[in-house]
Parts: structure tokens; C-alpha cells; sequence
């Protein structure tokens, strides 16, 4: 079968890791394509040699850096210097160049090798329905070669660098894994994909399960659900969920999962939705990995094959004891009073500690702790003025893609953890640009201090531009290959840390219990999370905190803090991102890329920091020019960002990774029909989801519908979803689709019981609040002889009570010309709960459009 599958890094994004020496490359106004051999630093015209040279040390031409194809820097125009950087720098246009990487395989700047698959799956597991496939990754380092193998013998070399390709692969039926190695005269390195080729079916979602938690000699109840969708060769009772080895093997067969509605059984939220559900135990007793699977039969020219899923991981932890947290507490205390005898000091005092297991320092002087209870810490030594451990490296270079990448989601959280020590910095500055700018319109979640906690940390997947300043370094460069192993971290080097302003509460530790209860009104606490698996809005509190920090995700800081590493933005990215902008600013964000490498695999096209120790008056500067510049701005990514030098600490670089292209100020109704499977761009309350089909019914456009009720499901509360946006000039119709089911029909027609469904745009019309109303309807409105019939026929599908009713579907539209061009509005559909909450409403809506 197949080895350990491991995550991996978005396709088609140029980005860049950090250090090296410092050499002339293009500047960050420059406008660039990859060459055929996936090159970057190739003119726009074609030719071999690129546009000006960014690195000079004083300039006014704004010209764009290029290179020959073999990396090597070809002077023109300057593009504005480290010394006197005259190239307008606040709009992007000037700034310095980097390092090229001169190799057969140059890949981004970096002193650690490293290769990463980067498609066809960001989460080290493809599922895909053709034979063949081309496997896509990107290289940091220089390597003098890359090659491929598979399993059943295939073999190849990749092609370009430092985004590599692959000859097309011939897969067989079922597990493939596919090991991408890189090689140079000091390292080797490999990544690995588990490609899962199914002739005959395609899963329309990976395998989704919660809690994903469980505590070792406990039992946890999980709802695992497949996605079948709308496939009609499935034979009947075939879809079963399986627990598999990590060769996956089957383990055990727990049985059919079922599209019933059986909430109390199966577990299933809605019947005829197409989402296939299990509802099982694990109690396990020693901690571990639970791993899940799911098969479904599927009939073809009269032959019946089994398809499979991905395979989805629940963690099985055992409790940390409030002693261990105290214990490792009081260890990296007593280590950080030595400090002033230098990082070796501090590595003595923690070695010396019977608790330790293994120490050493960072490249900027940090020193990092492994427990011998498997807990990680850190003692952060940071230079006064500085967010981070002081160090030498260097910048990087970058490429400009012709096409534009749209942001996918108009929130933006901004994370601010150490304001009270910061002062006023590029956080504060752009919560303020975004509160005053009506086109594109964001909605920030802005929280700073000890509110920059996990609870934020767990849903950075929610937002378009995410944008966290605080302290950061690289560390555990040296520790064991068995214990990151362990870990399941995916590169063998230095992982990159980022503090949170999350304050570390050993008493936690002796107080939680797996399972708390919680409900839709009742949250828990910010180290856990609230899922609600039972019926009423009635959930469970799952803790994410103990996972992990077992699982090696998150580290104890000296300072009373925790810290996040790489696998935590991996673990925590339940939905793809929404092609986001992320900032990180801190020092050694862009050490090695393996914090950026995660967040593309989640799906993020650009990431923003430092690759060294980075002062707090620069990081503010050039913050604020670079976020204000993204959205105020309204530049591309590529343009609004100035490479410079942070004179203060020679060799850190203002960098920015992955799409050079990436619009953010888009200001257009994003995921208007939702065919991205889920409510990225949306914001939901209460029972708010996306689905394929109910019943009989599918949408009415595409592949995928909005669907809110009164309360389905396990969710008591009634749904809302929602969007801010602008809308263009010129524009004078909104319509949608919608169709209206019920359990109050017919007989509550004429009765107090009247559920209603509203779709409603909110704005400003010569400077007043103004609203128009697409659609409002009620009961009695969609009854025989009501102002908006349109026929009621029994469904195909059952709510909890029984008898459904449904109308046709509708279009509903309205003339919304004097919200054309003038400034934001927010579009809501809603239902609304009337006169009891026994019998539910569900109401699906498709095909939204302006003309």
C-alpha cells in the first residue's frame, strides 16, 4: 500500500526562501513569467536576459532586475538601492534585489535544501479519477538534481527550478506513491505524495470527521462523513468507513455509512444531501494516530469496482499533567536567568535539567528544549528593538506571473500580540486603513495582546489577508531525526516559530476533560474548540491545546507564551484558504520558507516577512507601506511590496513568497455561487452550509448550492449567510434562484407558524442607510392562494418531524442601480424562526448574479 503520506505545497506559485549571499537580483517592481524550462527572471518580451538590476546602491529608475538562464544577473535600468532607494519607494516601485542561486536546479535562496511537492494536492494526499498525472513541486536551495520514482518502479527527472514538473505518471488503480528527491554534494531530501486513482468515481470532498481529538484510554465519540455528491452508479449500502494502518491497510470495518437524516443512529445531519455519514467510538489506549478511510462500490459497463478516499488522521494524545507544564515552565525560567553568558550558557542550564531530553540554539541564538515528556520549549533571546534573535542572512528574488490571483475572501484578521510592546506598529496602522476604506470592503477581526489566542490561530483559513506582527525565530535545527520524526514535521531542518499572545495556564492542564459539554450558546474556553454533535446545538469541547502540544505544534515560550510552528497552520487548515495574503511580521518568518511552505500547502498564494532578526522601527514601516499599498493602494502584490534592507540588521530583507500577482482589492462579490464547495468568502450564523443536492434536487447552475434552514440538523440556531462587497457601476439587476421547503406546509398554512426566508441588500444612498429587499417570504405567502405561489409538491427528503412541502425553484430579482457604484453593501439571506422551533424550514438559493 502506501507509506506515511505527508502534506504538500500549493501548485503554480513563485516564492522564494531566505538567506544566501548578497548578490544583484530583479526588484520588486520588476514584471517577470517563468521560461520554458519553469525559470524565473525571463523579460516579458521572451529574451533570455530580464530588465534592470535592483541591487545597486543608490537609483531613480524604478527598471525591473532580470536574469540570464542561468542565474546570473544582468545589469540595466536601477531599480532604486539599499543605500538610497529614490525609486518611490512607498508605492513598490523601488527597493533592492537578492541573491540568485547558482545551480542545474536553482532554487530559491535557502541554507537548508528542500523540496516540496506542491500538486495535484495541497494535503499530502490526492484523490484523482484519469490514469496519469504530472506531479509539481518547488525547490529552495540549489540541488544537482531532481528526480522522481514511484512505487511500481516509474522513475524520471523533474523539469525546471525552482518550480519543478514532472513527465506525466502512469498511475495504477488504487494507492500510488509518488517520492520526489533532491540532491546536492552536502544534501539529499524527498517529499512524498500518495496519489489515490479511482477509474470509475470521484469523491466530491476529502473524508471529513469530528472531533479530531480523541484522549488515549477514553472513549470519544467521532461523526465521520464522505462526500458522495451527486453520483448515481453508487450500488446501494456500499458506502462503508474503514480504520486503516499507516500503510493503509484495513484495520476495521465499522460499517455503512448512511445519507438517512438518522440523527440519533447514524448520526447523518440531512437526508438526500449527498454527505454520507458514521457516527463511531475510538478508545484507544495508548496514544497514537486513528486513521479513517472510506470505500464506496460504484457499477461501470456492468463491472463493479471500490473506490476509496484520502485518508484523514485523528489524533489520540494522551493528558498533560499540570506538573509536566509546571516543570517545563520552571526549567526554561531558570534557563533564561543565565542568558547573559550567551546561547551556550542557556544550553548548559537546560541540558543540565533532568527533565531535558535534548537542547540547542537557533541560528539568531535562541535556544530550544525537547522534555523528556515529549513537550517542546523555547528561550527567545532578543535583541532590545528587535522581534526576534539577532543573525546574519540574506534577501531573496522573486517573480512577477502575467495572470492575476484574485484574494478569495474579504475578512481579515489581524493578530497584534505584543501591542503593548510594539507601540503603535504596521497592525494598528492597517485595522485603521481597512475601517475607512469602503471599496474593497473588508470586514477585520482586529484582537492584540493575550486576545491573539488560539481561537483566532485555529481559523486563519477563514480569511483573505492575515496579518500577525510579533516576535518569531527558527529553531530545532539539531534535534533528533527520530524525534521530528515523531513529530511528523515535514521539513528536516530549523522550523520556523511565530509567538502568540496566548499566556500559558499550567493549571489548564489538571482541570480539562475531553468531552465537556457546550452548546451553540454555551462557547468553551480559547484552547478548545465547540462541536456540536448533538442534537438541540448541543456539543462537545474538543481540546485542541493538549494535541497540540503532544504532537509537537506548538511550544512553551520562556517568557509565559506559545508559540505556533509549521504542522500547527497544516493541522488547523480544515477548509482551503482563500488564496490569501499573509504578513508575518516577525523576525525569521522567511527563515527557510517552512512556515510559508505550510500556508501554501493550506492554500494561501503569498506570504510577507523577514528572513532575519528584523527591527521593530522597520518592520512597522515598511508593514504599514506594504499592507496600505495592497489594499488602500490598491496594488498588486508584486508592486505594492518594497524589498529593502534592514539597515539596523544587515542581511534581513523585507520579502515577499509565492504570487507576485495577487490582487487583494478586488472589490466584486467573490464565490458567488459557491462552487468552491463551501462558503469561502461568506460569513454564516447558525445553520448556514453548501451542498450538491437535496433529495432529487440539483442546483440550478454548477455544482454546488447555498442551503440555510431553521435549524437541521444539530444546529438549533436559524441560518444566515452573508457578504459585504461593491458593486460596479453600470450594474441595475440582482437575481438568485431559490426554492423554499418546509414542514409547516400545509397544514400551519393560515396559522401563527409562519418561517420566512429574506434576501435583502443593505447600503448607502446619498449618504443614508438604505435597503432593498429581493425576496421575503413567508408561510402564507407560499401557501394556495398566497401573493407569491408558485405550487407545493411533497419532497423527496424528511426533516426530523416528518412531511416536507417544496416550491419550484425561483428566480428572484430587483432593480438595484442606486447601489451601483456607491460604496459597499452587505447581501444576506436569512430565515427567520416564527411562532415555535418543532418544525423546520430549509431554504436553498443558486445562480447569483448582477447585470
Amino acid at each position: 500500500m502506501f507509506a506515511r503520506p505527508l502534506a504538500v505545497v500549493t501548485a503554480a506559485l513563485a516564492f522564494s526562501a531566505c538567506v544566501g549571499s548578497s548578490t544583484p537580483g530583479p526588484s520588486a517592481g520588476g514584471a517577470f513569467v517563468l521560461d520554458g524550462n519553469g525559470n524565473p527572471g525571463v523579460g516579458l518580451d521572451g529574451a533570455t536576459r530580464g530588465g534592470g538590476d535592483g541591487g545597486a546602491t543608490a537609483g531613480d529608475g524604478g527598471g525591473s532586475g532580470g536574469a540570464d538562464k542561468d542565474g546570473a544577473g544582468t545589469t540595466g535600468g536601477d531599480g532604486g538601492g539599499t543605500t538610497n532607494p529614490t525609486a518611490d519607494a512607498t508605492t513598490g516601485s523601488g527597493g533592492t534585489g537578492g541573491p540568485k542561486v547558482n545551480a542545474k536546479y536553482a532554487g530559491y535562496p535557502s541554507e537548508e535544501l528542500r523540496v516540496r511537492i506542491v500538486g495535484p494536492s495541497g494535503r499530502g494526499h490526492a484523490i484523482v479519477s484519469g490514469s496519469i498525472v504530472e506531479v509539481a513541486g518547488v525547490l529552495f536551495g540549489g540541488a544537482d538534481s531532481v528526480t522522481w520514482t514511484t512505487e511500481a518502479g516509474g522513475s524520471g527527472a523533474a523539469h525546471g527550478a525552482p518550480f519543478f514538473q514532472t513527465d506525466p505518471i502512469a498511475l495504477v488503480a488504487g494507492d500510488n506513491v509518488v517520492t520526489v528527491t533532491a540532491k546536492n554534494a552536502k544534501q539529499t531530501v524527498t517529499d512524498t505524495l500518495v496519489i489515490t486513482y479511482n477509474p470509475a468515481f470521484t469523491f466530491q470532498d476529502r473524508l471529513r470527521a469530528n472531533p479530531r481529538v480523541a484522549k488515549a484510554g477514553k472513549t470519544t465519540a467521532i461523526h465521520a462523513v464522505a462526500a458522495i455528491g451527486k453520483a448515481t452508479n453508487v450500488v446501494k449500502g456500499s458506502v462503508k468507513l474503514l480504520r486503516v494502518d499507516a500503510d493503509g491497510n484495513t484495520l476495521t470495518t465499522f460499517g455503512e455509512m448512511t445519507d438517512d437524516g438518522a440523527l440519533n443512529t447514524s448520526g447523518d445531519e440531512i437526508k438526500g444531501d449527498g454527505l454520507y455519514t458514521r457516527k463511531i467510538t475510538v478508545n484507544d489506549a495508548q496514544p497514537g494516530t486513528a486513521r479513517l478511510r472510506a470505500t464506496v462500490q460504484v457499477s461501470l459497463n456492468g463491472q463493479t469496482m471500490t473506490a476509496y478516499s484520502d485518508v484523514l488522521a485523528i489524533d489520540v494524545v494522551a493528558e498533560v499533567a499540570s506538573a509536566e507544564c509546571t516543570d517545563a515552565l520552571q526549567a526554561l525560567a531558570a534557563a533564561k536567568k543565565v542568558a547573559d553568558g550567551g546561547p551556550s550558557a542557556v544550553v548548559d542550564a537546560l541540558k543540565a535539567n533532568p527533565a531535558v531530553d535534548e537542547a540547542g540554539s537557533g541560528p539568531g541564538g535562541s535556544a530550544w528544549v525537547r522534555f523528556k515528556s515529549g513537550l517542546l520549549g523555547a528561550v527567545p533571546l532578543v535583541k532590545p528593538g528587535n522581534r526576534g534573535a539577532t543573525g546574519d542572512s540574506g534577501a531573496s528574488t522573486d517573480n512577477l506571473a502575467l495572470a492575476t490571483v484574485q484574494v478569495q475572501s474579504k475578512r481579515a484578521l489581524l493578530l497584534d500580540p505584543y501591542a503593548a510592546e510594539f507601540g503603535a506598529d504596521e497592525i494598528s496602522a492597517f485595522s485603521s486603513t481597512l475601517q475607512k476604506t469602503k471599496c474593497p470592503a473588508y470586514t477585520p477581526d482586529a484582537h492584540k495582546d493575550d486576545k491573539a489566542d488560539f481561537r483566532w490561530l485555529r481559523n486563519l483559513y477563514h480569511y483573505g489577508i492575515v496579518a500577525i506582527a510579533s516576535h518569531g525565530d527558527a529553531l530545532f535545527a539539531d534535534l533528533s531525526p527520530t524525534a521530528k520524526a515523531a513529530y511528523d514535521w515535514r521539513h528536516p531542518g530549523a522550523q520556523e516559530v511565530v509567538w502568540t499572545g496566548h499566556k500559558v495556564n499550567c493549571s489548564y492542564f489538571g482541570s480539562v476533560g475531553s468531552g465537556a459539554s457546550c452548546s451553540e450558546t454555551k462557547a468553551c474556553g480559547p484552547e478548545l474548540e465547540c462541536v456540536i454533535n448533538q442534537s438541540g446545538g448541543n456539543g462537545v469541547c474538543v481540546d485542541h491545546l493538549t494535541a497540540d502540544v503532544r504532537r509537537g505544534r506548538v511550544v512553551l515560550g520562556a517568557d509565559g507564551t506559545y508559540g505556533i510552528l509549521p504542522t500547527f497552520v497544516k493541522r488547523h487548515a480544515e477548509e482551503p484558504y482563500p488564496r490569501s495574503l499573509v504578513y508575518l511580521g516577525a523576525c525569521r518568518s522567511l527563515w527557510n520558507g517552512s512556515m510559508a511552505g505550510e500556508f501554501f500547502a493550506a492554500g494561501a498564494a503569498a506570504v510577507a516577512g523577514f528572513n532575519g532578526a528584523v527591527s521593530n522601527e522597520f518592520a512597522t514601516k515598511w508593514g504599514t507601506t506594504f499592507l496600505q499599498n495592497i489594499v488602500e493602494g490598491k496594488k498588486l502584490s508584486g508592486v505594492a511590496h518594497v524589498q529593502l534592507e534592514d539597515a539596523a540588521n544587515p542581511g534581513t530583507w523585507f520579502q515577499l513568497v509565492g504570487a507576485q500577482n495577487l490582487d487583494a482589492f478586488h472589490s466584486d462579490i467573490l464565490n458567488p455561487s459557491w462552487e468552491t464547495g463551501n462558503l469561502q468568502g461568506w460569513i454564516k450564523s447558525g445553520d448556514g452550509r453548501v451542498i450538491s443536492r437535496l433529495g432529487s434536487t440539483v442546483p440550478v447552475a454548477g455544482k454546488f448550492m447555498g442551503i440555510i434552514s431553521t435549524g437541521l440538523g444539530y444546529t438549533a440556531q436559524v441560518g444566515k449567510v452573508e457578504q459585504r462587497f461593491c458593486i460596479p457601476s453600470g450594474k441595475t439587476k440582482f437575481s438568485f434562484w431559490w426554492k423554499y421547503y418546509s414542514e409547516e406546509f400545509k397544514e400551519y398554512c393560515g396559522s401563527p407558524y409562519q418561517d420566512a426566508f429574506t434576501a435583502r441588500l443593505d447600503g448607502v444612498v446619498n449618504g443614508k442607510a438604505a435597503s432593498i429587499t429581493v425576496v421575503n417570504a413567508k408561510v402564507d405567502d407560499l401557501c394556495d392562494g398566497g401573493g407569491q405561489f408558485k405550487g407545493l409538491t411533497p419532497a423527496d427528503v424528511s426533516f426530523d418531524k416528518g412531511g416536507v412541502f417544496m416550491t419550484p425553484w425561483v428566480m428572484g430579482s430587483k432593480d438595484i442601480s442606486p447601489f451601483a457604484g456607491n460604496g459597499s453593501v452587505l447581501l444576506s439571506f436569512f430565515a427567520t424562526d416564527v411562532g415555535d422551533s418543532i418544525y423546520d424550514t430549509a431554504v436553498l438559493f443558486d445562480k447569483v448574479d448582477f447585470e
